[in-house]
C-alpha cells in the first residue's frame, strides 16, 4: 500500500513538472489583494484598476473612494493598523502633512520625473497636474459675462449662483483656497464664501454646475473637459490672474497590508503607458516629462500661472480651514 501511494505522489509531481515545462509557468496560488485610497472620479480610478489587472491579472484591488481630507483623516485614525496600501491623487498640500505615515519608494520609471515632480525622498511622485480653473455653465451665463479672474469671484453679482466645495474635504478646494488666499487674502475669501453655496464634495460642485443648478464653480480642468465630451453646455475658464501649476500625488501607505502589490502598483501607475492612456481618456496633464498633452486642452504656455506656495499652504492647512471654519459658520448668523 505504502509503495503505492509513493507510485501516486511521484506521478502526480511528474505530471506537474511536465505542464510547467509546457506551459512554462502554473499558477497555483494568487498573489494577493491592493487597497486603493482615491479620492479621483470613480470612472479614473476604475480605468486604472483595470489597466493595473491586465498586468496583474493574479491581484485583487479594492478602492475605496472620498475625498482628501477624509481620506487623510483615515489615514492618520489607521496609524497603529493601516487599511490601505496607495494613495492615488492626494494633493502635495495634504500628502506633505502624511510623510510620517507614507512609505518612500524610488520606483523604476524615477528617471522620467523631473525633480520638481516628485518628492526629493522619494515618499510621493507627480500623478498629474489638475490646473484649477472655473466651470461656467453656458444656458446661464455666457462666455463674454462669466468671470474672468478670481477677484470677479467676489462679485456680489454671483451670489447664488456660485458652488464651492468645502476646503475642509476636498483637497482640490483647498488649492482654491489657498490660490485666492495667496493671491489677495482673507477678504476676497469672505466675499466668496458669502456668494457661495458650500458642498461637501468636489463631484458635486462640478457635475451641479453642469446640471445647471449653478452657473459657476471651481474644478481642475480635466473634470470641465469630460463633461464637455458627455455634451454638457460647461466650459472652462483659465483665471487672467494665474492658477496654480501643481501636482496630485501617488504614494504607498506605510505599513500597509500588501507592501510588494504596492510596489507594483507604484512601477505600474508612473509608466509612460499607463499615464498616456490616463491623458487621453481623462483629459489629465500627466507627471511624468514625456507625456503628451491630450489634443484640444490649451497648451500649457497660454496659461498664466501664479506663484503658488504649496510649502506655505501645507505648513498652515489647520491654520487656515480653522479661520475659514469661523467664516462659513458665521456666514449662517
Amino acid at each position: 500500500m505504502k509503495s503505492q501511494k509513493r507510485w501516486m505522489v511521484s506521478a502526480i509531481l511528474f505530471a506537474l513538472t511536465a505542464l510547467i515545462l509546457v506551459s512554462g509557468s502554473i499558477t497555483v496560488f494568487a498573489s494577493g489583494n491592493l487597497v486603493i485610497y482615491s479620492p479621483a472620479t470613480r470612472a479614473t480610478s476604475d480605468m486604472i484598476v483595470e489597466m493595473f489587472r491586465e498586468k496583474h491579472p493574479d491581484i485583487q484591488v479594492d478602492i475605496v473612494s472620498a475625498g482628501t481630507g477624509e481620506l487623510a483623516t483615515r489615514i492618520r485614525a489607521e496609524r497603529a493598523r493601516p487599511g490601505g496600501d496607495i494613495m492615488l491623487t492626494g494633493g502635495t498640500e495634504t500628502m506633505d502633512s502624511l510623510l510620517d505615515l507614507l512609505e518612500p519608494y524610488k520606483n523604476i520609471n524615477d528617471a522620467a520625473f523631473g525633480e520638481q515632480f516628485k518628492h526629493p525622498e522619494y515618499y510621493y511622485y507627480a500623478f498629474s497636474l489638475p490646473l484649477q480653473v472655473f466651470i461656467v455653465n453656458t444656458t446661464l451665463v455666457s462666455e463674454e459675462e462669466a468671470p474672468k479672474t478670481w477677484t470677479e469671484l467676489g462679485d456680489s453679482k454671483w451670489k447664488g449662483k456660485l458652488i464651492w466645495a468645502n476646503p475642509s474635504v476636498s483637497g482640490s478646494a483647498y488649492a482654491q483656497l489657498g490660490i485666492m488666499l495667496q493671491l489677495y487674502g482673507w477678504d476676497l475669501v469672505e466675499n466668496v464664501i458669502n456668494n457661495a453655496s458650500i458642498t461637501s464634495s468636489s463631484r458635486i460642485s462640478y457635475q451641479n454646475v453642469a446640471n445647471g443648478e449653478y452657473a459657476i464653480g471651481m474644478t481642475g480642468e480635466a473634470n470641465v473637459f469630460n463633461l464637455m465630451e458627455e455634451g454638457y453646455p460647461v466650459i472652462p475658464i483659465y483665471p487672467k490672474d494665474g492658477t496654480a501649476l501643481r501636482f496630485d500625488t501617488v504614494s504607498i501607505i506605510k505599513n500597509g497590508p500588501n507592501p510588494e502589490n504596492a510596489k507594483k502598483f507604484m512601477d505600474f501607475i508612473t509608466s509612460k503607458e499607463a499615464m498616456t492612456r490616463v491623458a487621453m481618456e481623462e483629459s489629465r496633464r500627466m507627471g511624468r516629462v514625456d507625456v503628451p498633452v491630450k489634443p484640444g486642452l490649451l497648451p500649457t504656455d497660454e496659461i498664466v500661472f501664479m506663484d503658488y506656495d504649496e510649502g506655505q499652504a501645507a505648513a498652515k492647512k489647520a491654520e487656515i480651514l480653522e479661520k475659514f471654519d469661523d467664516l462659513f459658520a458665521a456666514k449662517g448668523k
